[in-house]
Parts: structure tokens; C-alpha cells; sequence
């Protein structure tokens, strides 16, 4: 598991207007929560924090004045116009400890059931997992190949790495090689079935930004999972 070493400053000023010049010059707005200790209002460079993410480095080594504070990823707000992120949570980890967290899963194929005119329905795209800081996997690797149609794979059947272990409910489907008749839905049963969008994308930035300065977010726990969310393109 890569880290990434990162200088973090404490921000003199917090609301929307402080938050607007700290990305006008090029620095990311930021808090540093969890462990049961005061949450810290930060700024890191939007510059290194776009290599991190480049890099899938999941341990953040937060520089702050002369110490080093490990964190992880737990959750960043983007810009719906932009699509660059506007403000991001970072959640103190030990790295004694085991930590729970969000990993992708990325499959290996195509399966049996594809080559037969079947269709890949993924229901999981992360599954949450138990480890220590530095064995955070990059990702669950699932090799679908002998899967034939109508059959599928449920958390308990995912092949997890040496020192990780499944926070999920093992009876969770993760996916299934399915008929193409099965995945067509009436136009008005989508329509009524079809979930809300997220908070995050029909939020306009300016109340995202007015929510900051109403104070910090609350700390995280301690087991949430660190997760970051990015609005889909409109």
C-alpha cells in the first residue's frame, strides 16, 4: 500500500469566502478529524492532492507543523461544474490498528456466461474490508471466468488478501451473469423506481460553501470507512 507524504497548513480563516481565495490559489480546503481528538481546519495543496489520488495512495502522511498525522481519505465534496473537488475529510488512522474502509472490486474476464450472450450485472463496485493501514489492497480482484449464466458471487465467496478481512454482510450480492431480457425495465416502473440524486449533486456550491461556514463537520468515527464520492458528470 503506497503512502504519500503531504504538507498540511492550518487555515488562519474558514467559511465560503476563505474557502474561494484558498482554491482561487490553487490550495484545497480541508479538515483533519477522528481518534477522539479536536478537528483541525487545513488547507493542502490541490496540486499534490490530485497526485495522491493519481498514485491510489490510500495513507496520507499529513505534515502539520513539524509532526506527521497518517490519515485516510474519508470523504471530498466536488464542484458539480468544475468537477474538481472543493473540500476533502481526512480521518487520523493508527497504524497499529485495523481501520475499516471502502476497496474496489475489479473483475477478471469475461466469464462463461458473457461469452454466451449473457450480461455482467455488478452490483458491488467496493466492498468494505478490515485491515491494517499499510495492507489496505488496492483493490479486490475476482476472476469471473467460470461463472455461466444465472449464477453469481455474494461476499462470501470473494478471495480476500493475506491480513484482510470482509466488514461486509457475507450474504451481499457483489454480482451476477444475468439474461438481457432480465435487466429490461418498463419505462414507467424505472421512472417510479428510479433513486433520488445525491445531496451532493443538486446542491449549488455557494450552500455547500455557506455549510462550511456555519463550522467544521463533525468528526468522524473512528470505523467509518473512508470513502470519496464524485458526482456524475451532467
Amino acid at each position: 500500500m503506497q503512502t504519500f507524504e503531504m504538507k498540511a497548513e492550518r487555515r488562519a480563516a474558514v467559511g465560503s469566502a476563505a474557502s474561494r481565495r484558498l482554491r482561487r490559489d490553487g490550495r484545497l480546503p480541508a479538515i483533519l478529524c477522528g481518534r477522539g481528538t479536536e478537528s483541525l481546519a487545513l488547507h493542502v495543496s490541490a496540486k499534490d492532492f490530485e497526485a495522491a489520488r493519481k498514485k491510489h495512495a490510500r495513507i496520507l502522511m499529513l505534515q502539520i507543523d513539524g509532526g506527521t498525522e497518517p490519515a485516510v481519505i474519508h470523504d471530498v465534496a466536488w464542484d458539480i461544474l468544475s468537477q474538481e473537488p472543493a473540500h476533502v475529510d481526512f480521518q487520523r488512522v493508527n497504524m497499529s490498528e485495523r481501520i475499516e474502509i471502502e476497496v474496489a472490486i475489479k473483475t477478471r474476464g469475461p466469464s462463461k456466461g458473457e461469452v454466451d450472450g449473457g450480461i455482467l450485472m455488478l452490483q458491488m463496485g467496493e466492498v468494505k474490508v478490515r485491515c491494517l493501514p499499510l495492507e489496505i489492497p488496492e483493490h479486490i480482484e475476482v476472476d469471473i471466468r467460470p461463472l455461466e449464466l444465472h449464477q453469481s458471487l455474494r461476499v462470501k465467496d470473494l478471495v480476500m488478501p493475506k491480513g484482510v478481512e470482509s466488514a461486509a454482510a457475507p450474504e451481499a450480492l457483489v454480482l451476477a451473469i444475468v439474461e438481457k431480457k432480465e435487466l429490461v425495465v418498463p419505462e414507467a416502473a424505472a421512472a417510479e423506481a428510479a433513486p433520488a440524486e445525491p445531496e451532493l449533486i443538486t446542491k449549488a456550491p455557494k450552500a455547500e460553501e455557506g455549510e462550511e461556514a456555519a463550522g467544521d463537520p463533525p468528526a468522524a468515527k473512528a470505523d467509518a470507512p473512508a470513502k470519496e464520492k464524485k458526482p456524475e458528470k451532467k
